[in-house]
């Protein structure tokens, strides 16, 4: 990140109190969703943009400097990204999920039996 510039932003800089992490049920994640996903196609083959319903769906954010994003208004710099969601036949856990459960939890129970000492 070494000579990034930042945009602009005049939100005010503030203290983090607490950061919480946490699995959302599939209502949750549709209601933060802007976007089915149900193509594969990233680009639309008639109008040459990202397709509606694709991969790269405009209402995501932006991938383009010249175009502004279709949920937030915002350009490429300034829009954080949207979540979208593809609907599966059965419910799958992310490859990586075992793996980060574990260690969160191996942190949480070495933390814990430290402090009962």
């Amino acid at each position: 990140m070494l000579g990034h510039q930042f945009a602009f932003s005049a939100a005010p800089i503030r203290k983090v109190k607490e950061v919480q992490f946490g699995i959302l049920s599939p209502e949750e994640i549709k209601a933060y969703s802007v976007a089915k996903i149900e193509h594969p196609e990233v680009m639309d083959d008639t109008t040459h943009k990202p397709k509606i319903g694709g991969l790269m769906d405009p209402r995501l954010g932006t991938i383009d400097r010249n175009f502004k994003c279709q949920t937030c208004g915002e350009g490429m710099s300034e829009c954080p990204g949207h979540f979208g969601h593809i609907e599966l036949a059965r419910p799958v856990f992310h490859p990586g999920a075992p793996k980060y459960f574990f260690n969160l939890f191996s942190v949480i129970l070495t933390t814990q039996s430290q402090a009962s000492l």
